[in-house]
């Protein structure tokens, strides 16, 4: 199995570059399933994390009002919490170290794309923040019940986003990591590329909203993670979001 090698800060967060997370994202993918590197395609994300991981998976109700899409546990607990809608209150559960759970409402469904994307989230902070979150049971002191052996992963990312990135704290970085790698694995930059270049029309507005939806079907991801992971590698850049979405109301109808 692919093990990547990466720099840390002291506290353990990794120092991790947009094209540094997409080097590793291919070369999971490559190890994992070469084809997919080979022909543009959706990647098994539940193999990737469950055969090829080794992680486990469970599904709750994260929270009353669908905030938490996922979580990743770390350490062996029962003080996972979750949302009972039976008893309308909030309960603990056990977990196993490295399961990664899933909000009940992404099992509908029309909630495939952001139940993959979710996947890729709570994946990526398997990979790379095990050794900020998790800690060593053999070395317990009384400070442990301090410990969070869990990450919980909310739906609205939008207020990390707005701050300028000289103040985002840890924990923003390791959000904005999580995100990228799960686009890196779900939608390879190289099989993006390919994917774009088999249409080579003139570019317009139009062909770039085409674009959103090639890679949207292609690689069964969200319309707001393709256009995300599209100007990202500066493909649509060119386009203003605007006019990209009065363009996808046509493929809409």
């Amino acid at each position: 199995m692919y093990t990547p090698n990466f720099s840390k800060k002291r506290n353990g967060v990794p120092v991790l570059s947009k094209n540094d997370i997409d080097i590793i994202g291919e070369r999971f993918v490559t190890d994992f399933c070469p084809e997919a590197m080979k022909t543009p395609m959706a990647v098994d994300i539940d193999g990737f994390a469950q055969d090829y991981l080794g992680l486990q998976q469970d599904f709750q109700y994260l929270s009353h009002n669908g905030v938490y899409l996922g979580m990743m546990v770390f350490n062996d607990t029962s003080k996972v919490p979750i949302y009972d809608p039976n008893t309308k209150r909030a309960e603990y559960v056990t977990e196993k170290a490295r399961t990664i759970i899933i909000d009940n409402l992404l099992l509908d469904d029309n909630q495939e794309r952001r139940y993959r994307f979710t996947m890729g989230h709570e994946v990526a902070h398997d990979i790379f923040h095990s050794g900020y979150y998790g800690y060593n049971p053999s070395q317990a002191t009384i400070f442990d019940g301090e410990i969070t052996p869990m990450v919980q992963c909310r739906i609205d990312t939008t207020k990390s986003a707005k701050k300028l990135k000289a103040e985002w704290t840890d924990m923003d970085w390791m959000e904005w990591q999580a995100n990228r790698f799960s686009s890196a694995i779900l939608m390879p930059a190289s099989m993006v590329r390919q994917l774009i270049a088999s249409h080579p029309e003139e570019p317009s507005a139009f062909r770039a909203a085409y674009w959103v939806m090639s890679v949207v079907h292609t690689f069964i991801v969200s319309v707001k993670a393709a256009e995300i992971r599209l100007r990202d590698l500066w493909l649509i850049s060119d386009f203003s979001k605007h006019d990209i979405e009065n363009e996808l109301t046509i493929f809409a109808k």
